[in-house]
């Protein structure tokens, strides 16, 4: 027996050991990270929290960011930066979001004459409204009021992240619904559009929103890559908490330290995001197991890539889809290009969606999935597995994968090829003052860079955008017909 105990101590001991040797040779080795600059030091003093909402309508929201904007040059002078022109924070250079003909890291509205409804559009992390654009486009011309609020922690400089909570977020939420039920067509319909975590923001308000006495039920969600389930590593996220306040060991509270060229994006990422998102998805979680909440849930419309390296894409059909009633969910797949040379390169070929799903039918909820003819093309058929049926519809389209995409990826969902920051390059210049981040393929020597391949090789629009777009409207239409 004590030999059992001694043995199990000295287990136990080794194990501590590994694991505090990779702890601190994590921590050592984010110090080979490039230095923080200010825009991931500073913290800012007139930032929305959740405690403020009681005392905050949209139009003391808006007056927030315009206090932000004004600490954020103080503490960031543009005349302080070194002169890049890929420097979102130098007033001269091709990224600064004020040479632009709108700063859309503010919260915007649309609105539109006679509206048949209202909608309120939550964009990701990292990210700012204008994720949302072109989706906010969209149901404008449908006929929507619509409000796009930018989330807390996002906009300005990446340090918010660091500052914001979950709680934040879902107060920002509250209070945009509460704008937009201030507007024209809200007595008609409400909808919640989200991208990202904006995606579980959307859920989490529709599950919840029986418990808010003073807001309206919405009619219907549209995800757009939603962070349903992230990456199981994320619980792990927050240890560097422990002796990351150290300033020796500043640089362990970020997953990556780069250089923000982006406009309207932030290139950073620090750790207390994905412990936040794993908090945030585990209450939202409790809350889909609850069978009388699911219940209540309006219909879903999600358009997602079959690959997707930031959220768990089958976690989409098994945590929410597979839970909703009958209500008419819908859920459109992006399948891979299965014609690239690409596909015998990666290192775990994507299942048939196709195969996948039918072998689920019946179900509750309908799929359409976007896939190539036939191997030997590009071009592009839609199949419709219809709810509660076991037959398939299939329709030729117009469409075609371009040339060199094997994928659509996270972050391409919600912006079309004429995008002018992310799109193909085709786009006219006339808005846009600078760089075009989704026509970049930088070639030379490997290691020069400070961002790597992937951040310019990734897919940044969809290449079916205007096949999206319509889709959405005709579910619109869809879904106003089943709410008379």
């Amino acid at each position: 027996m004590l030999n059992i105990i001694s043995i199990g101590r000295w287990f136990a001991t080794v194990l501590a050991v590994l694991l505090l040797t990779v702890y601190f040779g994590s921590a050592f080795d984010a110090r080979r990270m490039p230095p923080l600059a200010p825009e991931h030091r500073i913290e800012f003093e007139q930032e929305f929290n959740a405690a403020q909402e009681d005392q905050t309508d949209w139009a003391a929201y808006l007056e927030i960011e315009n206090r932000l904007a004004i600490e954020l040059e103080e503490k960031i002078p543009s005349s302080s930066r070194s002169g890049s022109v890929a420097d979102r924070y130098f007033a001269d250079g091709l990224t600064f979001p004020g040479n632009y003909p709108s700063n859309w890291n503010r919260s915007y509205e649309m609105s539109v004459p006679s509206p048949r409804g209202v909608a309120v559009l939550l964009h990701g992390l990292t990210d700012s409204p204008y994720t949302m654009l072109a989706t906010a486009k969209t149901l404008a011309t449908a006929g929507y009021n619509v409000v796009a609020p930018r989330m807390p922690g996002h906009g300005f400089a990446v340090s918010g992240l660091v500052q914001a909570r979950w709680a934040d977020w879902t107060a920002a939420v509250r209070i945009a619904i509460r704008r937009a039920m201030q507007r024209p067509g809200a007595d008609q319909s409400l909808l919640i559009i989200g991208y990202s975590n904006g995606g579980l923001l959307a859920v989490d308000y529709a599950l919840r929103c029986h418990d808010i006495n003073e807001l309206p039920c919405p009619d219907g969600l549209v995800l757009m890559s939603p962070a349903i389930a992230i990456a199981r590593t994320a619980v792990v996220t927050n240890l560097h908490a422990a002796i990351s306040w150290m300033p020796y060991f500043e640089q362990f509270k970020w997953l990556n330290i780069l250089p923000e060229i982006d406009p309207f994006k932030f290139t950073s990422f620090p750790k207390r995001v994905p412990w936040e998102i794993h908090k945030f998805s585990k209450s939202v979680h409790k809350q889909l197991a609850d069978p009388a909440k699911v219940d209540t849930m309006p219909p879903v419309l999600t358009f997602q890539s079959l690959v997707d390296n930031t959220v768990r894409t089958e976690a989409i059909v098994t945590t929410l889809y597979d839970r909703l009633p009958p209500n008419g969910s819908e859920l459109v797949i992006y399948d891979v290009n299965r014609n690239s040379t690409m596909l015998h390169l990666m290192k775990n070929q994507p299942i048939d969606p196709v195969e996948n799903f039918s072998s689920l039918t019946p179900m509750n909820f309908s799929v359409t999935i976007l896939r190539n003819r036939d191997p030997s093309t590009n071009a592009i058929d839609v199949l419709s597995l219809p709810a509660g049926q076991i037959q398939t519809d299939s329709r030729t389209t117009t469409y075609s994968w371009p040339a060199q995409i094997y994928s659509l990826s996270h972050i391409a969902i919600p912006f079309g090829p004429d995008d002018m920051l992310y799109g193909d390059g085709t786009a006219g210049t006339e808005n846009n003052p600078g760089i075009v981040f989704g026509a970049l393929a930088p070639r030379g020597e490997r290691g020069v860079l400070l961002l790597s391949s992937d951040y310019f090789l990734r897919a940044r629009y969809n290449p079916f955008m205007e096949f999206q777009s319509e889709y959405l409207t005709e579910w619109l239409t869809r879904l106003e017909i089943s709410n008379k």
